[in-house]
């Protein structure tokens, strides 16, 4: 009788267990129904551990796969994040992804979203300035500048072969629809009710074949919108100019002018800041007081004698005083070559002109001054190949690049049979396939870029 009792006791203890258990997966069953569901608006989304673009990737998801919100968090960038759940080849798989980036539909319950705080197709200018380009890239060419506050369309996202997201916008430019790409990392979410922004880069006479003349004692006519340009022309006071096109600073925000002009019998173009022009036709002419010896004038590179050599395995000559230059040539080590001038850069070093004889022809380009061993020897310059290479397979070494160009710069060189971690593949600018790698040099971990044909 007690055995009996006992076993009647034990079956109501394990009914109890199996409702509490069935009770629970319904409740569960309910809580996840009113769980929002959202569909990734990226062409590849990065899933990651934590709410955090330096914390490891779980997964990536394509545009338009699903995911249920679990909560939202405000991550480490001071963005809000979403911790998702989804399927993924056949697993369930957790992580956090940028809210942003997630198009959400659905009733969350108690952990939805603030709705209206953001509008995720508008975006919002971060920096004082962002360059719009032609293209994915920091060597497209600067479609325009805008500044902070301004309010864009996102109309993609991208990975470039710098590594980094870049984003197509729209935006509206003197009452014009235009496209370009901006940095994914220089935008942010546009606060609600944001409307995008109408940019006017063009003030005064800005018609092409408009006449403007000089109203400053020296204007100098730089090759591009920039006081890093370099110096074409200095025109003096009432000197005439026609207009071609307005253009935005790059560098200040400023409104410049492309012109065209006459000095001394001598024709050509190029750009004026805007500040340093009045409108109309000088009614004197050039002022005849007014010198332009060279060196005199503010901003103008200072003029400099001797010969130098080259120190590193290959320096890059450049179009100008900047590491944005066009590369002209490359100079190996011990090449000498001759002093015209030094300017400060736009990267606020000091730039040495210089000229040197490339395969019997004389050129000249800039050089960054701690690249140039002054004083060297040899009372001349000397020749050396246009375009130095890497050997490709037994031939001592290979010269590792900063980005997948033969014209990029040589961070280092590896010997043969060096053992490297391979990242990724690329085309490069020349369209050949180049390797980014990783190494151990002198204890430090670098990366760079060779050709994949030197690589076995």
């Amino acid at each position: 009788m007690n055995i009996s009792k006992t076993n009647h006791i034990r079956r109501l203890l394990c009914l109890v267990l199996a409702c509490s258990c069935v009770w629970t997966l319904f409740s569960a069953s309910i809580s996840f129904a009113a769980r929002s569901t959202g569909t990734v608006k990226n062409r590849i989304l990065n899933v990651r551990s934590q709410a955090s673009t330096g914390s490891s990737v779980v997964c990536k998801l394509s545009q338009g796969s699903k995911v249920t919100i679990l909560s939202e968090t405000t991550g480490t960038d001071g963005m809000k994040w979403y911790n998702v759940y989804f399927a993924y080849g056949g697993d369930a798989k957790e992580g956090y992804v940028r809210a942003d980036l997630v198009n959400v539909a659905g009733s969350t319950g108690s952990t939805a979203s603030p709705g209206g705080s953001t509008n995720s197709s508008l975006k919002s200018i971060v920096p004082n300035a962002a360059i719009v380009r032609s293209y994915p890239s920091t060597k497209a060419e600067i479609l325009t500048r805008l500044f902070k506050g301004t309010v864009v369309t996102l109309v993609n996202e991208q990975a470039a072969d710098d590594g980094r997201k870049w984003s197509k916008v729209s935006y509206q430019e003197n009452g014009s629809a235009k496209e370009g790409y901006i940095r994914s990392d220089l935008l942010t979410a546009a606060p609600a009710g944001s409307t995008v922004t109408t940019t006017t880069t063009n003030t005064g006479s800005t018609a092409s074949g408009a006449s403007k003349y000089i109203n400053t004692n020296v204007a100098l006519v730089r090759t591009y919108a920039s006081t890093n340009g370099d110096v074409r022309a200095r025109l003096v006071r009432g000197t005439n100019v026609t207009v071609i096109k307005s253009a935005t600073g790059q560098t200040d925000g400023r409104t410049w002018y492309k012109v065209s002009y006459n000095s001394n019998g001598v024709s050509g173009e190029g750009y004026i800041r805007g500040d340093l022009l009045a409108d109309g036709t000088s009614p004197t002419g050039p002022d005849p007081t007014v010198t332009t010896t060279p060196g005199t004038v503010p901003g103008a590179p200072t003029p400099v004698n001797g010969t130098a050599t080259v120190i590193p395995t290959v320096a890059n000559i450049r179009s100008y005083a900047s590491p944005n230059g066009d590369v002209r040539s490359k100079l190996s080590a011990g090449t000498v070559v001759t002093l015209i001038s030094e300017k400060t850069g736009d990267d606020g070093k000091k730039w040495y002109k210089i000229s040197y004889t490339l395969n019997g022809t004389t050129m000249e380009g800039y050089i960054r001054s701690d690249l140039l061993n002054l004083g060297g020897s040899g009372g001349g310059t000397t020749t050396t190949p246009s375009n130095p290479t890497p050997p490709s397979s037994g031939g001592g070494v290979a010269q590792v690049r900063s980005y997948a160009s033969p014209y990029a710069d040589v961070r280092t060189t590896l010997s043969n049979g060096t053992k490297v971690s391979i990242i990724k593949e690329v085309t490069g600018e020349d369209g050949a396939k180049w390797t980014k790698i990783s190494f151990e040099q002198d204890g430090k971990r670098v990366e760079g870029y060779v050709p994949s044909s030197i690589l076995k």
